[in-house]
């Protein structure tokens, strides 16, 4: 059996949006070095994660697999779901360690998936994806828009009864309160943190308290309906019509591999949308 190398291009079609878990700059954008400036210092580039390519194919896979089997009666049980879906093994880590080798190739042959994709303890992949990278570095920009409020579409509010209508100029009345009393809360607690030791916060802890009451008051005026609808959103992408260059190697090839690839690939071609904020037009892609 030899290895199959797919060297591939995913262009953004839209804006490419990613968001990674945890992540402090760029909204969780992935950034990484590539390369050093004069100074010795790494230059960085945003880039679309192995994990995203990976994940879309094994999730294609496995969904089609799954469906297939609730067809036929019998339907995946929660720990074949989760070993083939998510690669979460349902061993522990010292177990896993334990499986010998007539265990581990039996499990293999009875999972083209695990097989292919391995799981996250005991069965290794087969399959290496690669990072898929511009071929200059280049950081995402963010992108910014606006959700409106119900008055701010021609005809909505007269379309409500004047009862609603009034419940609604109440609430933006109280929300327009609520948020100056939370912006003032706010500079309060900054103050008091900015306190030196021997400085009295009587005075403050007095304002702060004042404050709160009518923050909470404003809350308890606007009901359930919670803060206004309005409101800003941001995210940062890498901009459309950007190549992004990437490398699949299938080690040890099988012609069932091949299938499985063959089909998630042509599920992307069919959906081809990768990464986050796809609602407000990010992530369609072509490829090649």
């Amino acid at each position: 059996m030899s290895n199959i190398i797919i060297n591939g291009t995913i262009t953004t079609v839209g804006p490419l949006s990613i968001a990674m878990p945890e992540g402090r700059d760029y909204n969780g954008f992935p950034v990484m070095g590539r390369g050093v400036d004069s100074d010795g210092k790494p230059e960085m580039t945003g880039y679309l994660p192995a994990t995203t390519v990976r994940g879309f194919l094994r999730r294609a896979v496995v969904t089609d697999l799954m469906q297939k089997a609730a067809e036929a009666g019998t339907p995946y049980d929660l720990p074949k779901a989760y070993g083939e879906l998510i690669g979460q093994d349902a061993k522990s880590e010292q177990q896993a360690g334990d499986i010998d080798l007539l265990e581990l190739q039996e499990t293999r042959d009875a999972s083209p998936v695990l097989d292919l994709f391995g799981s996250g303890l005991g069965i290794a992949s087969r399959l290496r994806v690669g990072h898929f990278m511009p071929e200059t570095n280049i950081l995402p920009s963010e992108f910014r828009m606006a959700r409106k409020d119900l008055g701010q579409t021609d005809g909505v509010l007269e379309a409500m009864s004047e009862n609603d209508q009034k419940d609604y100029y109440e609430r933006n009345e109280s929300n327009r309160g609520r948020s100056q009393a939370d912006t003032l809360l706010t500079n309060l607690r900054r103050k008091k943190r900015q306190l030196k030791e021997d400085d009295d916060p009587a005075d403050i802890d007095t304002q702060i308290a004042e404050a709160e009451k009518i923050v909470k008051k404003y809350e308890k005026d606007m009901g359930g309906m919670g803060v206004s609808s309005k409101a800003i959103f941001s995210h940062f992408a890498l901009p459309a019509g950007l190549p992004l260059n990437g490398r699949m190697v299938i080690l040890k090839a099988k012609e069932r591999d091949l299938e499985m690839i063959e089909f998630g690939l042509d599920q992307l071609s069919q959906n081809p949308v990768l990464g986050a904020q796809s609602a407000r037009g990010c992530g369609e892609i072509s490829g090649s």
